[in-house]
């Protein structure tokens, strides 16, 4: 207690830390059910309503045949789907501070100021730079995908980047054989997630045994179950059903897309690692940082690979690359605050501050805005089953900005009441059909 009074920037940290913890158990469960939520709280098998946890392995042996293979993430959907909603609040406003641990474990600053400058560097550029905020990390469907996802891929990383930049780990046979049973999950958890990350061990394995001329038995161990693992989220019937052929003009039309989206929307992050990186280079940091900086951004780069022959690709998609990239950039920085260089990280903690007032109030407003309309809506629902109704209408959500889940993703049908998703809230409401409508007398643009 006395070490924690005595120091302002432990202090800072612990605040820091509790702030993720508080904003994002406030936006998440501000943030309502969505689309593929209302789906989810039905088994694939039968089409009933999921009310035991024994349901959901059959639920998913279908879900692998007609819809994707990503069967351990929306395992754990449907799970949590079981719970209050309150229960998914916590467990990602944890997640949440748990991946900024991670965080912290990478970049290993030498004190507490230098890992509070750092973790705030990596809160801000997460909140200003990630395409489909809400959709990555307030969506309950989203956040298990994608969110929860990324600190999956880093624990699983973590023993090859300690490895790489030769940290010593304590020998543990529990530990070992947790991570073998972890690898094959982790493996199948996301096409291009679990792309990036087998792409990065396989980097990390290679450049440690060729600099230590030997390896240790569990990181190729853990490497191949990965493989497997995302050899049987790939093998999903579904999965091949989803490619959009490998005609070399379909190729190259995704690959010009996604260019183009790149440009539009990560340039700003690609500019800051491009610019570290040449710093670091000029002063001669930490060579094995910078080693493992640029295989977290080429491995960020290649979690875009699987698009490149997919049938369809939206801004969510590009979480992945902003996570490997801000982690990256993060090394970079502690590498510079090791030669006493702090300048560019302070200067570009500044802006990033000034950048986050804006879209921090733009975006807590949005999805205060949508969470009343939900409200609106459950009332009306309500109402129409104490009447006897079977048959509703509602209006479609207008969200403003990233930060809003409902923003891109299929809310309502306001032409056919028969088609997913409207089928599927209906369902979950007890109602015969629901129609969606025009949202009445708003406005916004959308950020």
């Amino acid at each position: 207690m006395k070490a924690f009074r005595s120091s302002p920037a432990f202090r800072a940290l612990v605040f820091l830390y509790l702030a993720v913890f508080l904003v994002m158990l406030v936006l998440t469960a501000l943030t309502p059910m969505l689309a593929d939520d209302y789906s989810y709280c039905f088994s694939w098998a039968d089409n009933r309503r999921i009310t035991s946890p024994l349901q959901i392995p059959a639920s998913m042996a279908v879900h692998r045949q007609l819809t994707n293979g990503r069967v351990v993430a929306h395992a754990l959907v449907q799970l949590i789907l079981l719970a209050p909603k309150a229960v998914f609040s916590v467990l990602n406003a944890c997640l949440a501070v748990f991946l900024f641990l991670l965080f912290a474990r990478y970049t290993r600053a030498e004190n507490d100021k230098r890992r509070l400058l750092l973790l705030l560097l990596g809160a801000l550029l997460l909140f200003n730079e990630l395409p489909a905020f809400g959709q990555v990390v307030l969506w309950l469907d989203g956040a298990v995908n994608y969110g929860w996802g990324m600190v999956f891929f880093l624990l699983f990383l973590l023993p090859y980047a300690e490895a790489f930049l030769g940290r010593e780990r304590k020998k543990s046979l529990f530990r070992d054989l947790a991570f073998l049973l972890f690898a094959p999950l982790v493996g199948a958890y996301s096409e291009n997630g679990s792309l990036a990350m087998l792409f990065a061990a396989l980097c990390l394995t290679l450049l440690t045994a060729l600099r230590e001329k030997r390896l240790t038995w569990q990181a190729p161990a853990g490497l191949l179950l990965g493989v497997l693992g995302y050899c049987f989220l790939m093998s999903a019937p579904a999965t091949r059903g989803r490619s959009a052929g490998l005609d070399l003009s379909s190729w190259a039309a995704n690959f010009k897309y996604i260019l183009n989206l790149c440009r539009d929307q990560l340039l700003p992050l690609f500019f800051l690692f491009a610019l570290c990186f040449a710093l670091c280079l000029l002063l001669r940091a930490d060579r094995r940082r910078m080693i493992l900086s640029a295989v977290l951004f080429l491995a960020g780069l290649g979690s875009l690979a699987s698009f490149f022959f997919a049938s369809y690709f939206v801004p969510r998609h590009f979480c992945f690359t902003v996570f490997f990239t801000v982690l990256a950039c993060l090394l970079l920085f502690s590498a510079l605050l090791e030669l006493r260089r702090p300048l560019l990280p302070v200067l570009t903690a500044a802006a990033l501050a000034v950048l986050f007032a804006f879209n921090f109030s733009l975006g807590a407003l949005d999805v205060l805005v949508i969470h009343r309309h939900f409200l609106l809506r459950e009332a009306r629902i309500r109402e129409a089953l104490a009447a006897g109704e079977t048959k509703v209408a509602l209006e479609v959500y207008e969200p403003a900005t990233r930060y809003s889940a409902a923003l891109g993703l299929d809310d309502l049908n306001m032409e056919e009441s028969r088609i997913w998703p409207n089928w599927s809230l209906a369902d979950y409401y007890g109602l015969e059909e629901v129609q969606g409508l025009p949202p009445a007398g708003s406005a916004g643009g959308k950020a």
